[in-house]
């Protein structure tokens, strides 16, 4: 067992989530990691230091980092290395917005310290579909489903809330009900979703990841989700998300 108050030394895969100038050389940055989840650390010299770093410290690859931390102290990045690109989405603005928002609600919903496997995989699965092609707004819908179940707000399903009809055509997702109401059940609003992107939703969250992507999601359910997902994941945070340009939906 170490002393108390000695170094320790920390490696994991990761996603750098933000980076922001700490003086005239180095560098904050903040990863998402599978091992230890979000990490802030300080890249010393991040910019003049071609050996340790050369052009690794960027968004939209999978890196390997090792860090070190000392008690009181902000953790110091120690080697980066690239373990697999995701060229394809560099060069699409519309799969860089929505891989900006994976890497926000990654951070924004698991920032607690400690391993955060399921979520990390979940994440770079949406990496992988985006970079072969997957339209972004199913990524998206697919990742933020698998956050949710994983985080444990996973809303309920299986029927109307209120009166447990469960052939309705349609639905009214309400973030504080947590799940969805029939039109005749108060309160009144929320956003509509039909019986079938009910059952897509149902069918994301069962916690299967092979499951989860091998699943056909017809564009007007992509839709329809697309205005009620996002608006309960900011329910969730009690925040408005920054990326995406505030696409949510407040019901």
């Amino acid at each position: 067992m170490s002393a108390a108050g000695a170094r320790t030394f920390h490696t994991s895969p990761a996603f750098l989530v933000r980076s922001a100038d700490m003086g005239e050389a180095d560098r904050r940055l903040s990863f998402f990691t599978r091992d230890a989840g979000v990490v802030a650390t300080v890249g010393k010299s991040a910019w003049r230091s071609r050996k340790r770093f050369g052009g690794t410290l960027q968004r939209y690859v999978l890196l390997d980092v090792s860090w070190t931390e000392s008690p009181g102290k902000l953790a110091v990045l120690s080697a980066a290395s690239i373990s697999e690109s995701f060229w394809p989405v560099v060069e699409d603005w519309d799969k860089v917005r929505h891989a900006d928002y994976l890497l926000e609600i990654a951070a924004e919903l698991f920032p607690q310290a400690g391993p955060k496997p399921k979520a990390f995989g979940i994440l770079l699965d949406g990496f992988r579909a985006l970079s072969a092609g997957e339209a972004p707004g199913q990524t998206a819908r697919r990742v933020e489903a698998g956050f949710l179940a994983v985080g444990g707000w996973g809303p309920d399903l299986s029927g109307c809330r209120r009166c447990g009809k469960t052939d309705c055509r349609w639905y009214r997702f309400v973030p504080s009900e947590g799940g969805v109401l029939c039109d005749s059940c108060p309160p009144s609003g929320g956003g509509r979703l039909s019986l079938g992107s009910v059952k897509t939703w149902r069918a994301l969250q069962t916690g299967n990841r092979a499951a989860m992507w091998r699943l056909r999601i017809p564009e007007p359910i992509t839709l329809e989700l697309q205005v009620v997902i996002p608006g309960y994941i900011e329910y969730c945070l009690g925040k408005a998300t920054r990326s995406l340009g505030g696409e949510a939906l407040r019901i």
